[in-house]
Protein backbone atom coordinates (compact mmCIF):
# COMPACT_ATOMS: atom_id res chain seq x y z
CA UNK A 1 0.00 0.00 0.00
CA UNK A 2 1.16 3.44 -0.75
CA UNK A 3 1.82 6.00 1.60
CA UNK A 4 -1.20 8.29 -0.04
CA UNK A 5 -3.55 4.89 0.00
CA UNK A 6 -2.60 4.52 3.93
CA UNK A 7 -3.81 8.65 4.32
CA UNK A 8 -6.75 7.79 2.67
CA UNK A 9 -7.57 4.42 4.86
CA UNK A 10 -6.82 6.83 8.37
CA UNK A 11 -8.95 9.63 6.64
CA UNK A 12 -11.82 7.63 6.14
CA UNK A 13 -11.65 5.47 9.81
CA UNK A 14 -11.88 9.15 11.20
CA UNK A 15 -14.45 10.89 9.38
CA UNK A 16 -16.73 7.31 9.92
CA UNK A 17 -15.49 7.73 13.68
CA UNK A 18 -16.18 11.26 13.71
CA UNK A 19 -19.71 10.34 12.02
CA UNK A 20 -20.65 8.15 14.79
CA UNK A 21 -19.15 10.51 17.22
CA UNK A 22 -21.49 13.61 15.92
CA UNK A 23 -24.60 11.13 16.10
CA UNK A 24 -24.35 9.76 19.03
CA UNK A 25 -26.09 11.42 22.75
CA UNK A 26 -23.09 11.35 24.96
CA UNK A 27 -25.41 11.64 27.59
CA UNK A 28 -28.09 9.07 26.47
CA UNK A 29 -24.77 6.87 26.09
CA UNK A 30 -23.48 6.76 29.60
CA UNK A 31 -27.15 6.22 30.81
CA UNK A 32 -26.91 2.90 29.37
CA UNK A 33 -23.36 1.78 29.54
CA UNK A 34 -24.12 2.44 33.27
CA UNK A 35 -27.13 0.28 32.78
CA UNK A 36 -24.98 -2.70 30.66
CA UNK A 37 -24.10 -5.25 33.76
CA UNK A 38 -20.87 -5.94 34.01
CA UNK A 39 -21.42 -9.69 33.40
CA UNK A 40 -22.45 -9.16 29.91
CA UNK A 41 -18.71 -6.88 29.42
CA UNK A 42 -16.89 -9.65 30.39
CA UNK A 43 -19.58 -12.53 28.64
CA UNK A 44 -19.03 -10.86 25.49
CA UNK A 45 -15.03 -10.15 26.10
CA UNK A 46 -14.85 -14.15 26.99
CA UNK A 47 -16.77 -14.77 23.41
CA UNK A 48 -14.48 -12.77 21.58
CA UNK A 49 -11.47 -14.52 22.73
CA UNK A 50 -13.00 -17.94 21.87
CA UNK A 51 -13.49 -16.82 18.50
CA UNK A 52 -10.21 -16.14 18.22
CA UNK A 53 -9.39 -19.35 19.50
CA UNK A 54 -11.11 -21.29 16.82
CA UNK A 55 -9.73 -19.10 14.14
CA UNK A 56 -6.25 -20.22 15.52
CA UNK A 57 -6.72 -23.81 15.28
CA UNK A 58 -9.00 -23.63 11.84
CA UNK A 59 -5.37 -21.97 10.70
CA UNK A 60 -3.46 -24.86 13.06
CA UNK A 61 -5.63 -27.51 10.71
CA UNK A 62 -5.19 -25.44 7.45
CA UNK A 63 -1.25 -25.38 7.67
CA UNK A 64 -0.88 -29.10 8.40
CA UNK A 65 -2.34 -29.94 5.46
CA UNK A 66 0.50 -28.00 3.64
CA UNK A 67 3.19 -29.78 6.22
CA UNK A 68 3.67 -26.92 8.32
CA UNK A 69 4.27 -27.76 11.71
CA UNK A 70 4.94 -24.68 13.77
CA UNK A 71 5.82 -24.63 17.24
CA UNK A 72 2.97 -23.66 19.90
CA UNK A 73 4.52 -20.71 21.28
CA UNK A 74 5.48 -19.19 17.97
CA UNK A 75 2.01 -19.73 16.24
CA UNK A 76 0.27 -18.00 18.77
CA UNK A 77 2.57 -15.18 19.57
CA UNK A 78 2.58 -14.45 15.48
CA UNK A 79 -1.14 -14.73 15.54
CA UNK A 80 -1.65 -12.83 18.00
CA UNK A 81 0.59 -9.82 17.10
CA UNK A 82 -1.50 -10.24 13.81
CA UNK A 83 -4.63 -9.37 15.77
CA UNK A 84 -2.90 -6.32 16.91
CA UNK A 85 -2.22 -5.39 13.36
CA UNK A 86 -5.81 -5.90 12.60
CA UNK A 87 -7.50 -4.26 15.63
CA UNK A 88 -5.48 -1.64 16.87
CA UNK A 89 -2.52 -0.46 14.95
CA UNK A 90 -3.21 2.21 12.02
CA UNK A 91 -1.28 0.11 9.61
CA UNK A 92 -1.91 -0.55 5.59
CA UNK A 93 -0.31 -4.18 6.69
CA UNK A 94 -3.14 -6.71 7.69
CA UNK A 95 -2.79 -9.52 10.02
CA UNK A 96 -2.01 -12.17 7.73
CA UNK A 97 1.03 -10.38 6.23
CA UNK A 98 2.60 -9.24 9.53
CA UNK A 99 2.19 -13.27 10.15
CA UNK A 100 3.94 -14.21 7.13
CA UNK A 101 6.28 -12.06 7.38
CA UNK A 102 7.29 -12.66 10.58
CA UNK A 103 6.94 -16.27 10.09
CA UNK A 104 9.03 -16.53 6.68
CA UNK A 105 11.92 -14.51 8.66
CA UNK A 106 12.32 -17.34 10.49
CA UNK A 107 12.73 -20.08 7.79
CA UNK A 108 9.60 -21.19 6.97
CA UNK A 109 7.94 -21.21 3.26
CA UNK A 110 5.87 -18.16 2.13
CA UNK A 111 3.73 -19.96 -0.39
CA UNK A 112 2.42 -23.14 2.30
CA UNK A 113 1.79 -19.78 4.66
CA UNK A 114 0.40 -17.60 2.28
CA UNK A 115 -1.70 -20.58 0.42
CA UNK A 116 -3.11 -21.65 3.84
CA UNK A 117 -4.07 -18.08 5.28
CA UNK A 118 -5.99 -17.72 1.72
CA UNK A 119 -7.66 -20.94 2.26
CA UNK A 120 -8.81 -19.65 6.34
CA UNK A 121 -10.04 -16.69 4.88
CA UNK A 122 -11.77 -18.38 1.32
CA UNK A 123 -13.34 -20.89 4.80
CA UNK A 124 -14.00 -17.40 6.84
CA UNK A 125 -15.96 -16.11 3.81
CA UNK A 126 -17.95 -18.75 2.98
CA UNK A 127 -19.06 -19.76 6.33
CA UNK A 128 -20.41 -16.28 6.87
CA UNK A 129 -22.69 -16.60 3.91
CA UNK A 130 -23.69 -20.05 5.34
CA UNK A 131 -24.44 -18.55 8.95
CA UNK A 132 -26.37 -15.58 7.37
CA UNK A 133 -28.35 -18.29 5.32
CA UNK A 134 -29.71 -20.11 7.99
CA UNK A 135 -30.93 -16.30 9.93
CA UNK A 136 -32.42 -15.62 7.00
CA UNK A 137 -34.63 -19.13 6.82
CA UNK A 138 -35.29 -18.35 10.62
CA UNK A 139 -37.19 -14.93 10.00
CA UNK A 140 -35.77 -12.67 12.27
CA UNK A 141 -39.16 -10.45 13.61
CA UNK A 142 -37.37 -7.28 12.99
CA UNK A 143 -37.09 -8.07 8.75
CA UNK A 144 -38.40 -5.92 6.69
CA UNK A 145 -39.29 -8.79 4.28
CA UNK A 146 -42.03 -11.45 3.63
CA UNK A 147 -41.35 -14.77 5.41
CA UNK A 148 -41.25 -16.91 1.74
CA UNK A 149 -38.87 -14.08 0.19
CA UNK A 150 -36.43 -14.49 3.51
CA UNK A 151 -36.27 -17.86 3.36
CA UNK A 152 -35.84 -18.43 -0.73
CA UNK A 153 -32.70 -15.68 -0.13
CA UNK A 154 -31.66 -18.29 3.07
CA UNK A 155 -31.41 -20.80 0.95
CA UNK A 156 -29.90 -18.99 -2.20
CA UNK A 157 -27.02 -18.09 0.68
CA UNK A 158 -26.81 -21.55 2.01
CA UNK A 159 -26.24 -23.21 -1.45
CA UNK A 160 -23.78 -20.29 -2.68
CA UNK A 161 -21.93 -21.25 0.59
CA UNK A 162 -22.06 -24.96 -0.47
CA UNK A 163 -20.94 -24.63 -3.99
CA UNK A 164 -18.34 -21.62 -3.23
CA UNK A 165 -16.48 -23.90 -1.04
CA UNK A 166 -16.82 -27.20 -3.49
CA UNK A 167 -16.05 -25.16 -6.61
CA UNK A 168 -14.30 -21.77 -6.53
CA UNK A 169 -10.73 -23.79 -5.00
CA UNK A 170 -11.23 -25.96 -8.22
CA UNK A 171 -11.32 -23.29 -10.40
CA UNK A 172 -8.52 -21.92 -8.76
CA UNK A 173 -6.35 -24.34 -8.99
CA UNK A 174 -7.56 -25.11 -12.96
CA UNK A 175 -6.61 -21.64 -13.38
CA UNK A 176 -2.62 -21.42 -11.81
CA UNK A 177 -2.17 -24.75 -13.79
CA UNK A 178 -3.16 -22.93 -17.21
CA UNK A 179 -1.07 -19.69 -16.51
CA UNK A 180 1.82 -22.19 -16.27
CA UNK A 181 1.62 -23.96 -19.09
CA UNK A 182 1.79 -21.04 -20.75
CA UNK A 183 4.58 -19.03 -18.85
CA UNK A 184 7.78 -19.61 -18.73
CA UNK A 185 11.11 -19.46 -16.10
CA UNK A 186 11.23 -18.79 -12.43
CA UNK A 187 8.13 -17.53 -12.62
CA UNK A 188 6.08 -20.75 -13.90
CA UNK A 189 7.71 -22.17 -11.41
CA UNK A 190 6.65 -20.50 -8.91
CA UNK A 191 2.34 -20.83 -9.85
CA UNK A 192 3.03 -24.57 -10.34
CA UNK A 193 4.56 -24.55 -7.16
CA UNK A 194 1.27 -22.48 -5.57
CA UNK A 195 -1.14 -24.90 -7.73
CA UNK A 196 0.45 -27.52 -5.80
CA UNK A 197 -0.18 -26.49 -2.74
CA UNK A 198 -3.26 -25.31 -3.15
CA UNK A 199 -4.18 -28.91 -4.24
CA UNK A 200 -2.91 -30.58 -0.75
CA UNK A 201 -5.42 -28.31 0.88
CA UNK A 202 -8.78 -28.77 -1.18
CA UNK A 203 -7.83 -32.74 -2.62
CA UNK A 204 -10.24 -34.21 -0.22
CA UNK A 205 -13.36 -31.84 0.37
CA UNK A 206 -14.27 -34.20 3.40
CA UNK A 207 -11.14 -32.97 5.07
CA UNK A 208 -12.67 -29.40 5.12
CA UNK A 209 -15.26 -30.74 7.36
CA UNK A 210 -12.63 -30.00 11.10
CA UNK A 211 -12.16 -26.43 9.82
CA UNK A 212 -15.42 -25.79 8.11
CA UNK A 213 -16.78 -26.27 11.26
CA UNK A 214 -14.36 -24.57 13.21
CA UNK A 215 -15.53 -21.18 11.10
CA UNK A 216 -18.83 -21.60 11.57
CA UNK A 217 -18.08 -21.77 15.47
CA UNK A 218 -15.99 -18.87 15.14
CA UNK A 219 -18.53 -16.60 13.41
CA UNK A 220 -20.82 -18.09 15.65
CA UNK A 221 -19.10 -16.79 18.95
CA UNK A 222 -18.30 -13.42 17.57
CA UNK A 223 -22.02 -12.75 16.88
CA UNK A 224 -22.79 -13.83 20.23
CA UNK A 225 -20.40 -11.45 21.89
CA UNK A 226 -22.27 -9.00 19.56
CA UNK A 227 -25.38 -10.24 21.27
CA UNK A 228 -24.20 -10.64 24.90
CA UNK A 229 -23.70 -6.70 24.77
CA UNK A 230 -27.44 -6.34 23.16
CA UNK A 231 -29.26 -8.47 26.39
CA UNK A 232 -29.57 -5.09 27.89
CA UNK A 233 -28.89 -2.16 25.27
CA UNK A 234 -31.33 -3.86 23.03
CA UNK A 235 -33.76 -6.11 24.46
CA UNK A 236 -36.34 -5.77 21.31
CA UNK A 237 -34.06 -7.76 18.88
CA UNK A 238 -33.41 -11.34 19.41
CA UNK A 239 -30.67 -13.72 18.80
CA UNK A 240 -32.09 -14.25 14.93
CA UNK A 241 -31.38 -10.88 14.11
CA UNK A 242 -27.84 -10.80 15.35
CA UNK A 243 -27.15 -13.62 13.12
CA UNK A 244 -28.09 -12.04 9.85
CA UNK A 245 -26.74 -8.31 11.08
CA UNK A 246 -23.43 -9.20 12.05
CA UNK A 247 -22.15 -11.24 8.92
CA UNK A 248 -23.39 -8.54 7.12
CA UNK A 249 -20.88 -6.09 9.08
CA UNK A 250 -18.15 -8.73 8.62
CA UNK A 251 -18.91 -8.64 4.86
CA UNK A 252 -19.20 -5.01 4.20
CA UNK A 253 -15.33 -5.26 6.28
CA UNK A 254 -14.19 -6.78 2.79
CA UNK A 255 -14.27 -3.30 1.44
CA UNK A 256 -10.62 -2.07 1.66
CA UNK A 257 -11.60 1.61 2.30
CA UNK A 258 -10.56 2.05 6.31
CA UNK A 259 -7.52 0.83 8.29
CA UNK A 260 -8.43 -2.05 9.67
CA UNK A 261 -12.32 -1.95 9.15
CA UNK A 262 -12.10 0.93 11.96
CA UNK A 263 -15.18 2.58 11.39
CA UNK A 264 -16.44 1.15 8.99
CA UNK A 265 -17.51 -1.78 11.22
CA UNK A 266 -19.48 1.11 14.19
CA UNK A 267 -21.48 2.71 11.23
CA UNK A 268 -22.43 -0.76 9.29
CA UNK A 269 -23.25 -2.65 13.01
CA UNK A 270 -25.31 0.55 13.75
CA UNK A 271 -27.07 0.60 10.25
CA UNK A 272 -28.18 -2.96 10.19
CA UNK A 273 -29.35 -3.26 13.62
CA UNK A 274 -31.49 -0.14 12.83
CA UNK A 275 -32.88 -1.78 9.77
CA UNK A 276 -34.12 -4.51 12.06
CA UNK A 277 -35.71 -2.24 14.40
CA UNK A 278 -33.16 -0.81 16.64
CA UNK A 279 -32.77 2.03 18.64
CA UNK A 280 -30.37 4.15 17.16
CA UNK A 281 -28.55 5.49 20.54
CA UNK A 282 -28.50 2.40 21.92
CA UNK A 283 -27.22 0.74 18.23
CA UNK A 284 -24.39 3.61 18.50
CA UNK A 285 -23.42 2.29 22.21
CA UNK A 286 -23.21 -1.10 21.04
CA UNK A 287 -21.03 -0.54 18.65
CA UNK A 288 -18.68 1.47 20.61
CA UNK A 289 -18.66 -0.97 23.56
CA UNK A 290 -17.77 -3.76 20.68
CA UNK A 291 -14.86 -1.48 19.78
CA UNK A 292 -13.39 -1.01 23.30
CA UNK A 293 -13.91 -5.01 23.90
CA UNK A 294 -12.02 -5.87 21.01
CA UNK A 295 -9.02 -3.46 22.00
CA UNK A 296 -9.01 -4.77 25.52
CA UNK A 297 -8.80 -8.55 23.96
CA UNK A 298 -5.78 -7.97 22.51
CA UNK A 299 -4.01 -6.26 25.36
CA UNK A 300 -1.70 -9.31 25.18
CA UNK A 301 -0.83 -8.71 21.56
CA UNK A 302 1.44 -5.89 22.58
CA UNK A 303 3.77 -8.27 24.28
CA UNK A 304 3.97 -10.70 21.74
CA UNK A 305 4.74 -8.10 19.62
CA UNK A 306 7.88 -7.08 21.31
CA UNK A 307 8.82 -10.59 21.41
CA UNK A 308 7.94 -11.71 17.80
CA UNK A 309 8.11 -8.54 15.86
CA UNK A 310 9.96 -6.89 13.42
CA UNK A 311 12.91 -5.65 15.46
CA UNK A 312 14.19 -9.45 16.48
CA UNK A 313 16.99 -10.80 14.37
CA UNK A 314 16.35 -12.73 11.95
CA UNK A 315 16.38 -16.29 13.29
CA UNK A 316 15.97 -19.56 11.03
CA UNK A 317 13.54 -22.24 13.25
CA UNK A 318 12.64 -24.12 9.89
CA UNK A 319 15.36 -25.43 7.68
CA UNK A 320 13.08 -27.50 5.77
CA UNK A 321 11.36 -25.31 3.51
CA UNK A 322 9.99 -26.27 0.15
Amino acid sequence: MSKAQQVIKIGVSIGLLGAVAYLLDWQQSRILIGNTPFSDLVLALGLLLGAYLANGVRLIQLQKRVSLEIPTTLFWGTYYTGLLMNNVLPSGVGGDVVRVILLTRRGYPVGALAASGLADRFLGLFGLLAIAGVAMMIVPAGLPMTESYSRITGIGLLLGAALGVWWIPRIGIWLLSFAAVRISGQLRAKISKGSRVFQQIFDKPARMAGPGALSLLSHALLILSYASLGQSLLPGLSLADYFLAIPGVMLILVLPISIGGLGVRELSTVGLLIWLGADQQAALTLSLLFLAITWVSVIPAIFTAVHYGFGKAEIKEYTDAP
